[in-house]
């Protein structure tokens, strides 16, 4: 009688057993092909029968993920993980929906809880490193980052997005080293030439930049964003030659950016071919007029070209689209001096170097103030006090001089200015002498 009762509990056993395995079976099967619908109601009438079983709920999780509807599936995820804590396959599922939603915090837990069971599966510290990067917690990113190369040195986007998050921490010469390797594993990908000639051309390794460019070159000659990279390198490596040739190709092929014209104006001016440098300044500053460093240039250019009227507009312009620190103000000033000057309206100019003066008071601007007065305006004492206070300047100490900008040192070190000013305060003196004689 026993073993027919045991039979009996081993027969309904197994047809219980039976009947999960063919449920299971046919809500994947659903799944499979795609009727969601039919899924949802075959595990939900599974469920009214088993509450205990995870797959269910990780099931009802799929289909309501493929229907778009995440956070009904976040909440069978859940559920799914109540009945087995440390079940991978539903942790990823959830994980990603907790990525997808926003809830970085909560994806970052599980992928931890499944980093911290085995530090070395690649993928939950690949997953870390990804989000972190995406939140700009850089520093995060890269500790993770720097474990995924650990154990897999030769996979370049490791690599790659390491770089990333080094530049983004201002740390260039990690990025620059990260740059190179993933290129050295993946010579065919052209952004990261782009990215590693940026960093190179911000810490002024011009050369470099422009090496890393022709190498991306060669993977696609036609890239315009790399011909663009490697002008404006030319550009900063002050090659003004080069670099018009190269922004020409990017203007001759229909990229009249902002940026192409701008710059290869700016190196025609450098070039000193101020029709050219008009041109292209007028063009980008119509699709752009709120640039003051353009509207400056193109003042510049049009006031060394005779255009005076239009040449004031623009350094005007320059001046109310910023806030110029002493020595930009200064500038500005000075180049309108030296329209006026060139149009002979001495006491004008007289009038911008002495607010050029005022924001900045280089020993230059003494100089030509005391120019002024000696050659134009006929005052002799005043060009003698400015020549005075030029060489005060000239003779001052180094040791005062550790925090002046370079352009002012080689005004103090200019011999040849020294020697004419003390030459003209001798005459000048003479001059006065006879005149007082008389």
């Amino acid at each position: 009688m026993k073993w027919k009762l045991v039979a009996i509990g081993i027969f309904i056993f197994a047809n219980a057993r039976c009947q999960d395995t063919d449920s299971v079976f046919e809500i994947e099967s659903y799944l499979l092909k795609r009727q969601y619908d039919s899924a949802i109601v075959t595990a939900n009438r599974y469920l009214d029968r088993d509450s205990l079983q995870w797959k269910t709920y990780y099931f009802l999780g799929k289909a309501f993920r493929a229907k778009n509807q995440y956070f009904k599936s976040e909440t069978y995820y859940q559920r799914a993980l109540l009945i087995d804590s440390v079940n991978y396959l539903v942790e990823q599922e959830l994980a990603e929906i907790y990525d997808f939603i926003g809830k970085d915090e909560d994806a970052i837990n599980i992928y931890y809880d499944q980093y911290l069971r085995d530090t070395t599966a690649l993928e939950p510290v690949l997953k870390l490193a990804d989000i972190f990067r995406r939140k700009r917690e850089y520093s995060s990113a890269i500790h993770y980052y720097q474990k995924a190369v650990a154990q897999n040195p030769d996979n370049f986007y490791y690599h790659k997005q390491l770089a990333f998050c080094f530049s983004k921490i201002d740390f260039p010469l990690g990025a620059i080293f990260s740059y190179k390797t993933a290129i050295m594993l993946n010579p065919n990908d052209l952004s990261m030439y782009m990215q590693l000639a940026n960093v190179l051309n911000s810490e002024k390794m011009f050369s470099e930049s422009i090496d890393y460019c022709n190498q991306g070159l060669q993977v696609n000659p036609e890239n315009n964003q790399l011909i663009k990279i490697k002008a404006y390198a030319h550009y900063l490596n002050r090659d003004f030659d080069s670099a018009t040739v190269y922004f020409g190709k990017l203007l001759e092929t229909g990229d009249t950016s902002h940026f192409n014209l701008k710059y290869r104006g700016l190196a025609f001016f450098e070039k000193k071919e101020f029709d050219e440098a008009i041109h292209d300044l007028e063009l980008a500053y119509g699709i752009n007029n709120q640039d003051a460093e353009l509207a400056f240039y193109l003042g510049s250019a049009l006031g060394r070209s005779d255009q005076d009227k239009e040449g004031m507009r623009f350094l005007d312009r320059s001046l109310t689209l910023l806030s110029p620190s002493p020595n930009e103000l200064s500038n500005i000033y000075s180049e309108m001096a030296l329209i006026y000057q060139n149009k002979e309206e001495y006491e004008k100019a007289l009038e911008f170097l002495k607010r050029a003066y005022k924001a900045d008071a280089t020993p230059l601007l003494s100089f030509k103030m005391a120019q002024l007065y000696d050659y134009f305006l006929g005052n002799k004492k005043m060009a003698i006090n400015y020549y005075e206070g030029y060489l005060t300047l000239s003779n001052t100490p180094d040791s005062l001089l550790l925090n002046s900008n370079s352009k002012i040192k080689a005004s103090y070190a200019d011999s040849a200015m020294i020697e004419n000013a003390n030459e003209r305060i001798r005459l000048l003196k003479e001059e006065m002498f006879f005149e007082d004689v008389k």
